[in-house]
């Protein structure tokens, strides 16, 4: 097997106590299962850098023909883990650079970002009566990009700027990876966990399958995912899902072209192998150069990618994000809420 230098060579994670595991079958299928099902498959940093390196390493491995990504109990995935990602420790720059992200793309906007959280502290916000009239999130994206000054970068980054990027970074790399990536869906898909149903190339679910888009009711900006789901799903449905942030089924989901194939539960597991084998009937290099074509439709600019995360994380730091955030992690309606 081949492995790009630029990462870590990581073993298989086949621990059934592992945040992701991954089984590989003879004819090349690698199965990547979403293993925190108490927590939903909410998406932990541990699992987002796991599955990005499982992703990059088959993106360059003869021996893997096809994806399947699934998720582990009742849900296939909660979206990024909110608690995690406000309350874990910060990320240390060693750990970016062993996963191989773009380290200038951090440096332009951490000191704006992380001066903006530092100024309200989170239980004085609860306290008071804020003002949610922040100015637009569209404005640190339309700001010139600063020089990267090693003096300015801190050796650490709060994870609520690193782990929508890597939830970015996944996104993107599933559009990349050179195999078909086959999405096995079930029970809930929220937030993040819906976008990365929308970047596979085949979806199967079952009839219990919801799907949301949560950004606009937790005061963050859905322009994270957005790069990619306006390319994915017809506006006019995206624009209803992200402005009411309301839950839509199974067969709405297959309706807009998010599911390609909606079964019953009983047929769940033998639709999916269907699917599998009809891919695994096709030519690998055809199948390269077909998703490479589509990908010009698909796949999102590098500047559209980095504009949309800039913007999100502006969204963490403003007060709208952390009432909604603080909200969310204590199960009270926000304050706009009513």
């Amino acid at each position: 097997m081949t492995v790009s230098p630029n990462l870590p060579n990581l073993p298989q994670f086949s621990d059934s106590s592992a945040p992701l595991t991954r089984t590989d079958d003879e004819r090349g299928v690698a199965t990547l299962t979403l293993n925190r099902p108490e927590r939903c498959n909410a998406l932990s940093f541990e699992t987002l850098r796991r599955l990005l390196a499982e992703l990059r390493q088959i993106a360059v491995d003869d021996s893997t023909r096809l994806v399947v990504l699934r998720g582990a109990g009742k849900h296939f995935c909660a979206g990024l883990d909110l608690d995690e990602a406000t309350n874990g420790a910060p990320i240390p720059l060693e750990t970016l650079q062993a996963d191989a992200l773009d380290l200038d793309d951090f440096r332009v906007p951490v000191a704006e970002i992380t001066q903006t959280a530092e100024k309200s502290n989170p239980a004085q916000l609860l306290a008071s009566k804020t003002d949610f009239r922040d100015a637009s999130p569209f404005d640190l994206a339309a700001q010139p990009l600063a020089p990267p000054f090693e003096a300015d970068f801190p050796p650490t980054l709060p994870r609520f700027q690193v782990a929508p990027r890597l939830v970015l970074e996944l996104l993107r790399q599933i559009r990349l990876t050179p195999k078909p990536v086959v999405a096995a869906v079930r029970g809930a898909a929220c937030g993040g966990g819906a976008g990365l149903v929308s970047a596979c190339d085949f979806v199967v679910a079952d009839s219990t399958f919801r799907a949301v888009f949560t950004e606009t009711k937790r005061g963050l900006s859905p322009s994270l995912l957005f790069p990619f789901l306006r390319r994915k799903l017809p506006l006019a449905a995206l624009q209803e899902f992200v402005l009411t942030a309301a839950p839509f089924a199974a067969s709405r989901a297959a309706d807009v072209g998010l599911v390609q194939t909606l079964v019953e539960p009983g047929d769940f597991a033998a639709t999916v192998a269907a699917a599998v084998d009809r891919f695994l009937a096709n030519e690998p290099r055809s199948l390269a150069t077909a998703k490479r074509l589509f990908n010009a439709a698909l796949l999102p600019t590098d500047a559209e990618i980095r504009a949309g995360w800039l913007e999100h994380c502006r969204s963490w730091a403003s007060s709208a994000g952390r009432e909604g955030i603080a909200a969310f992690l204590v199960k009270r309606p926000p304050r706009w809420s009513r």
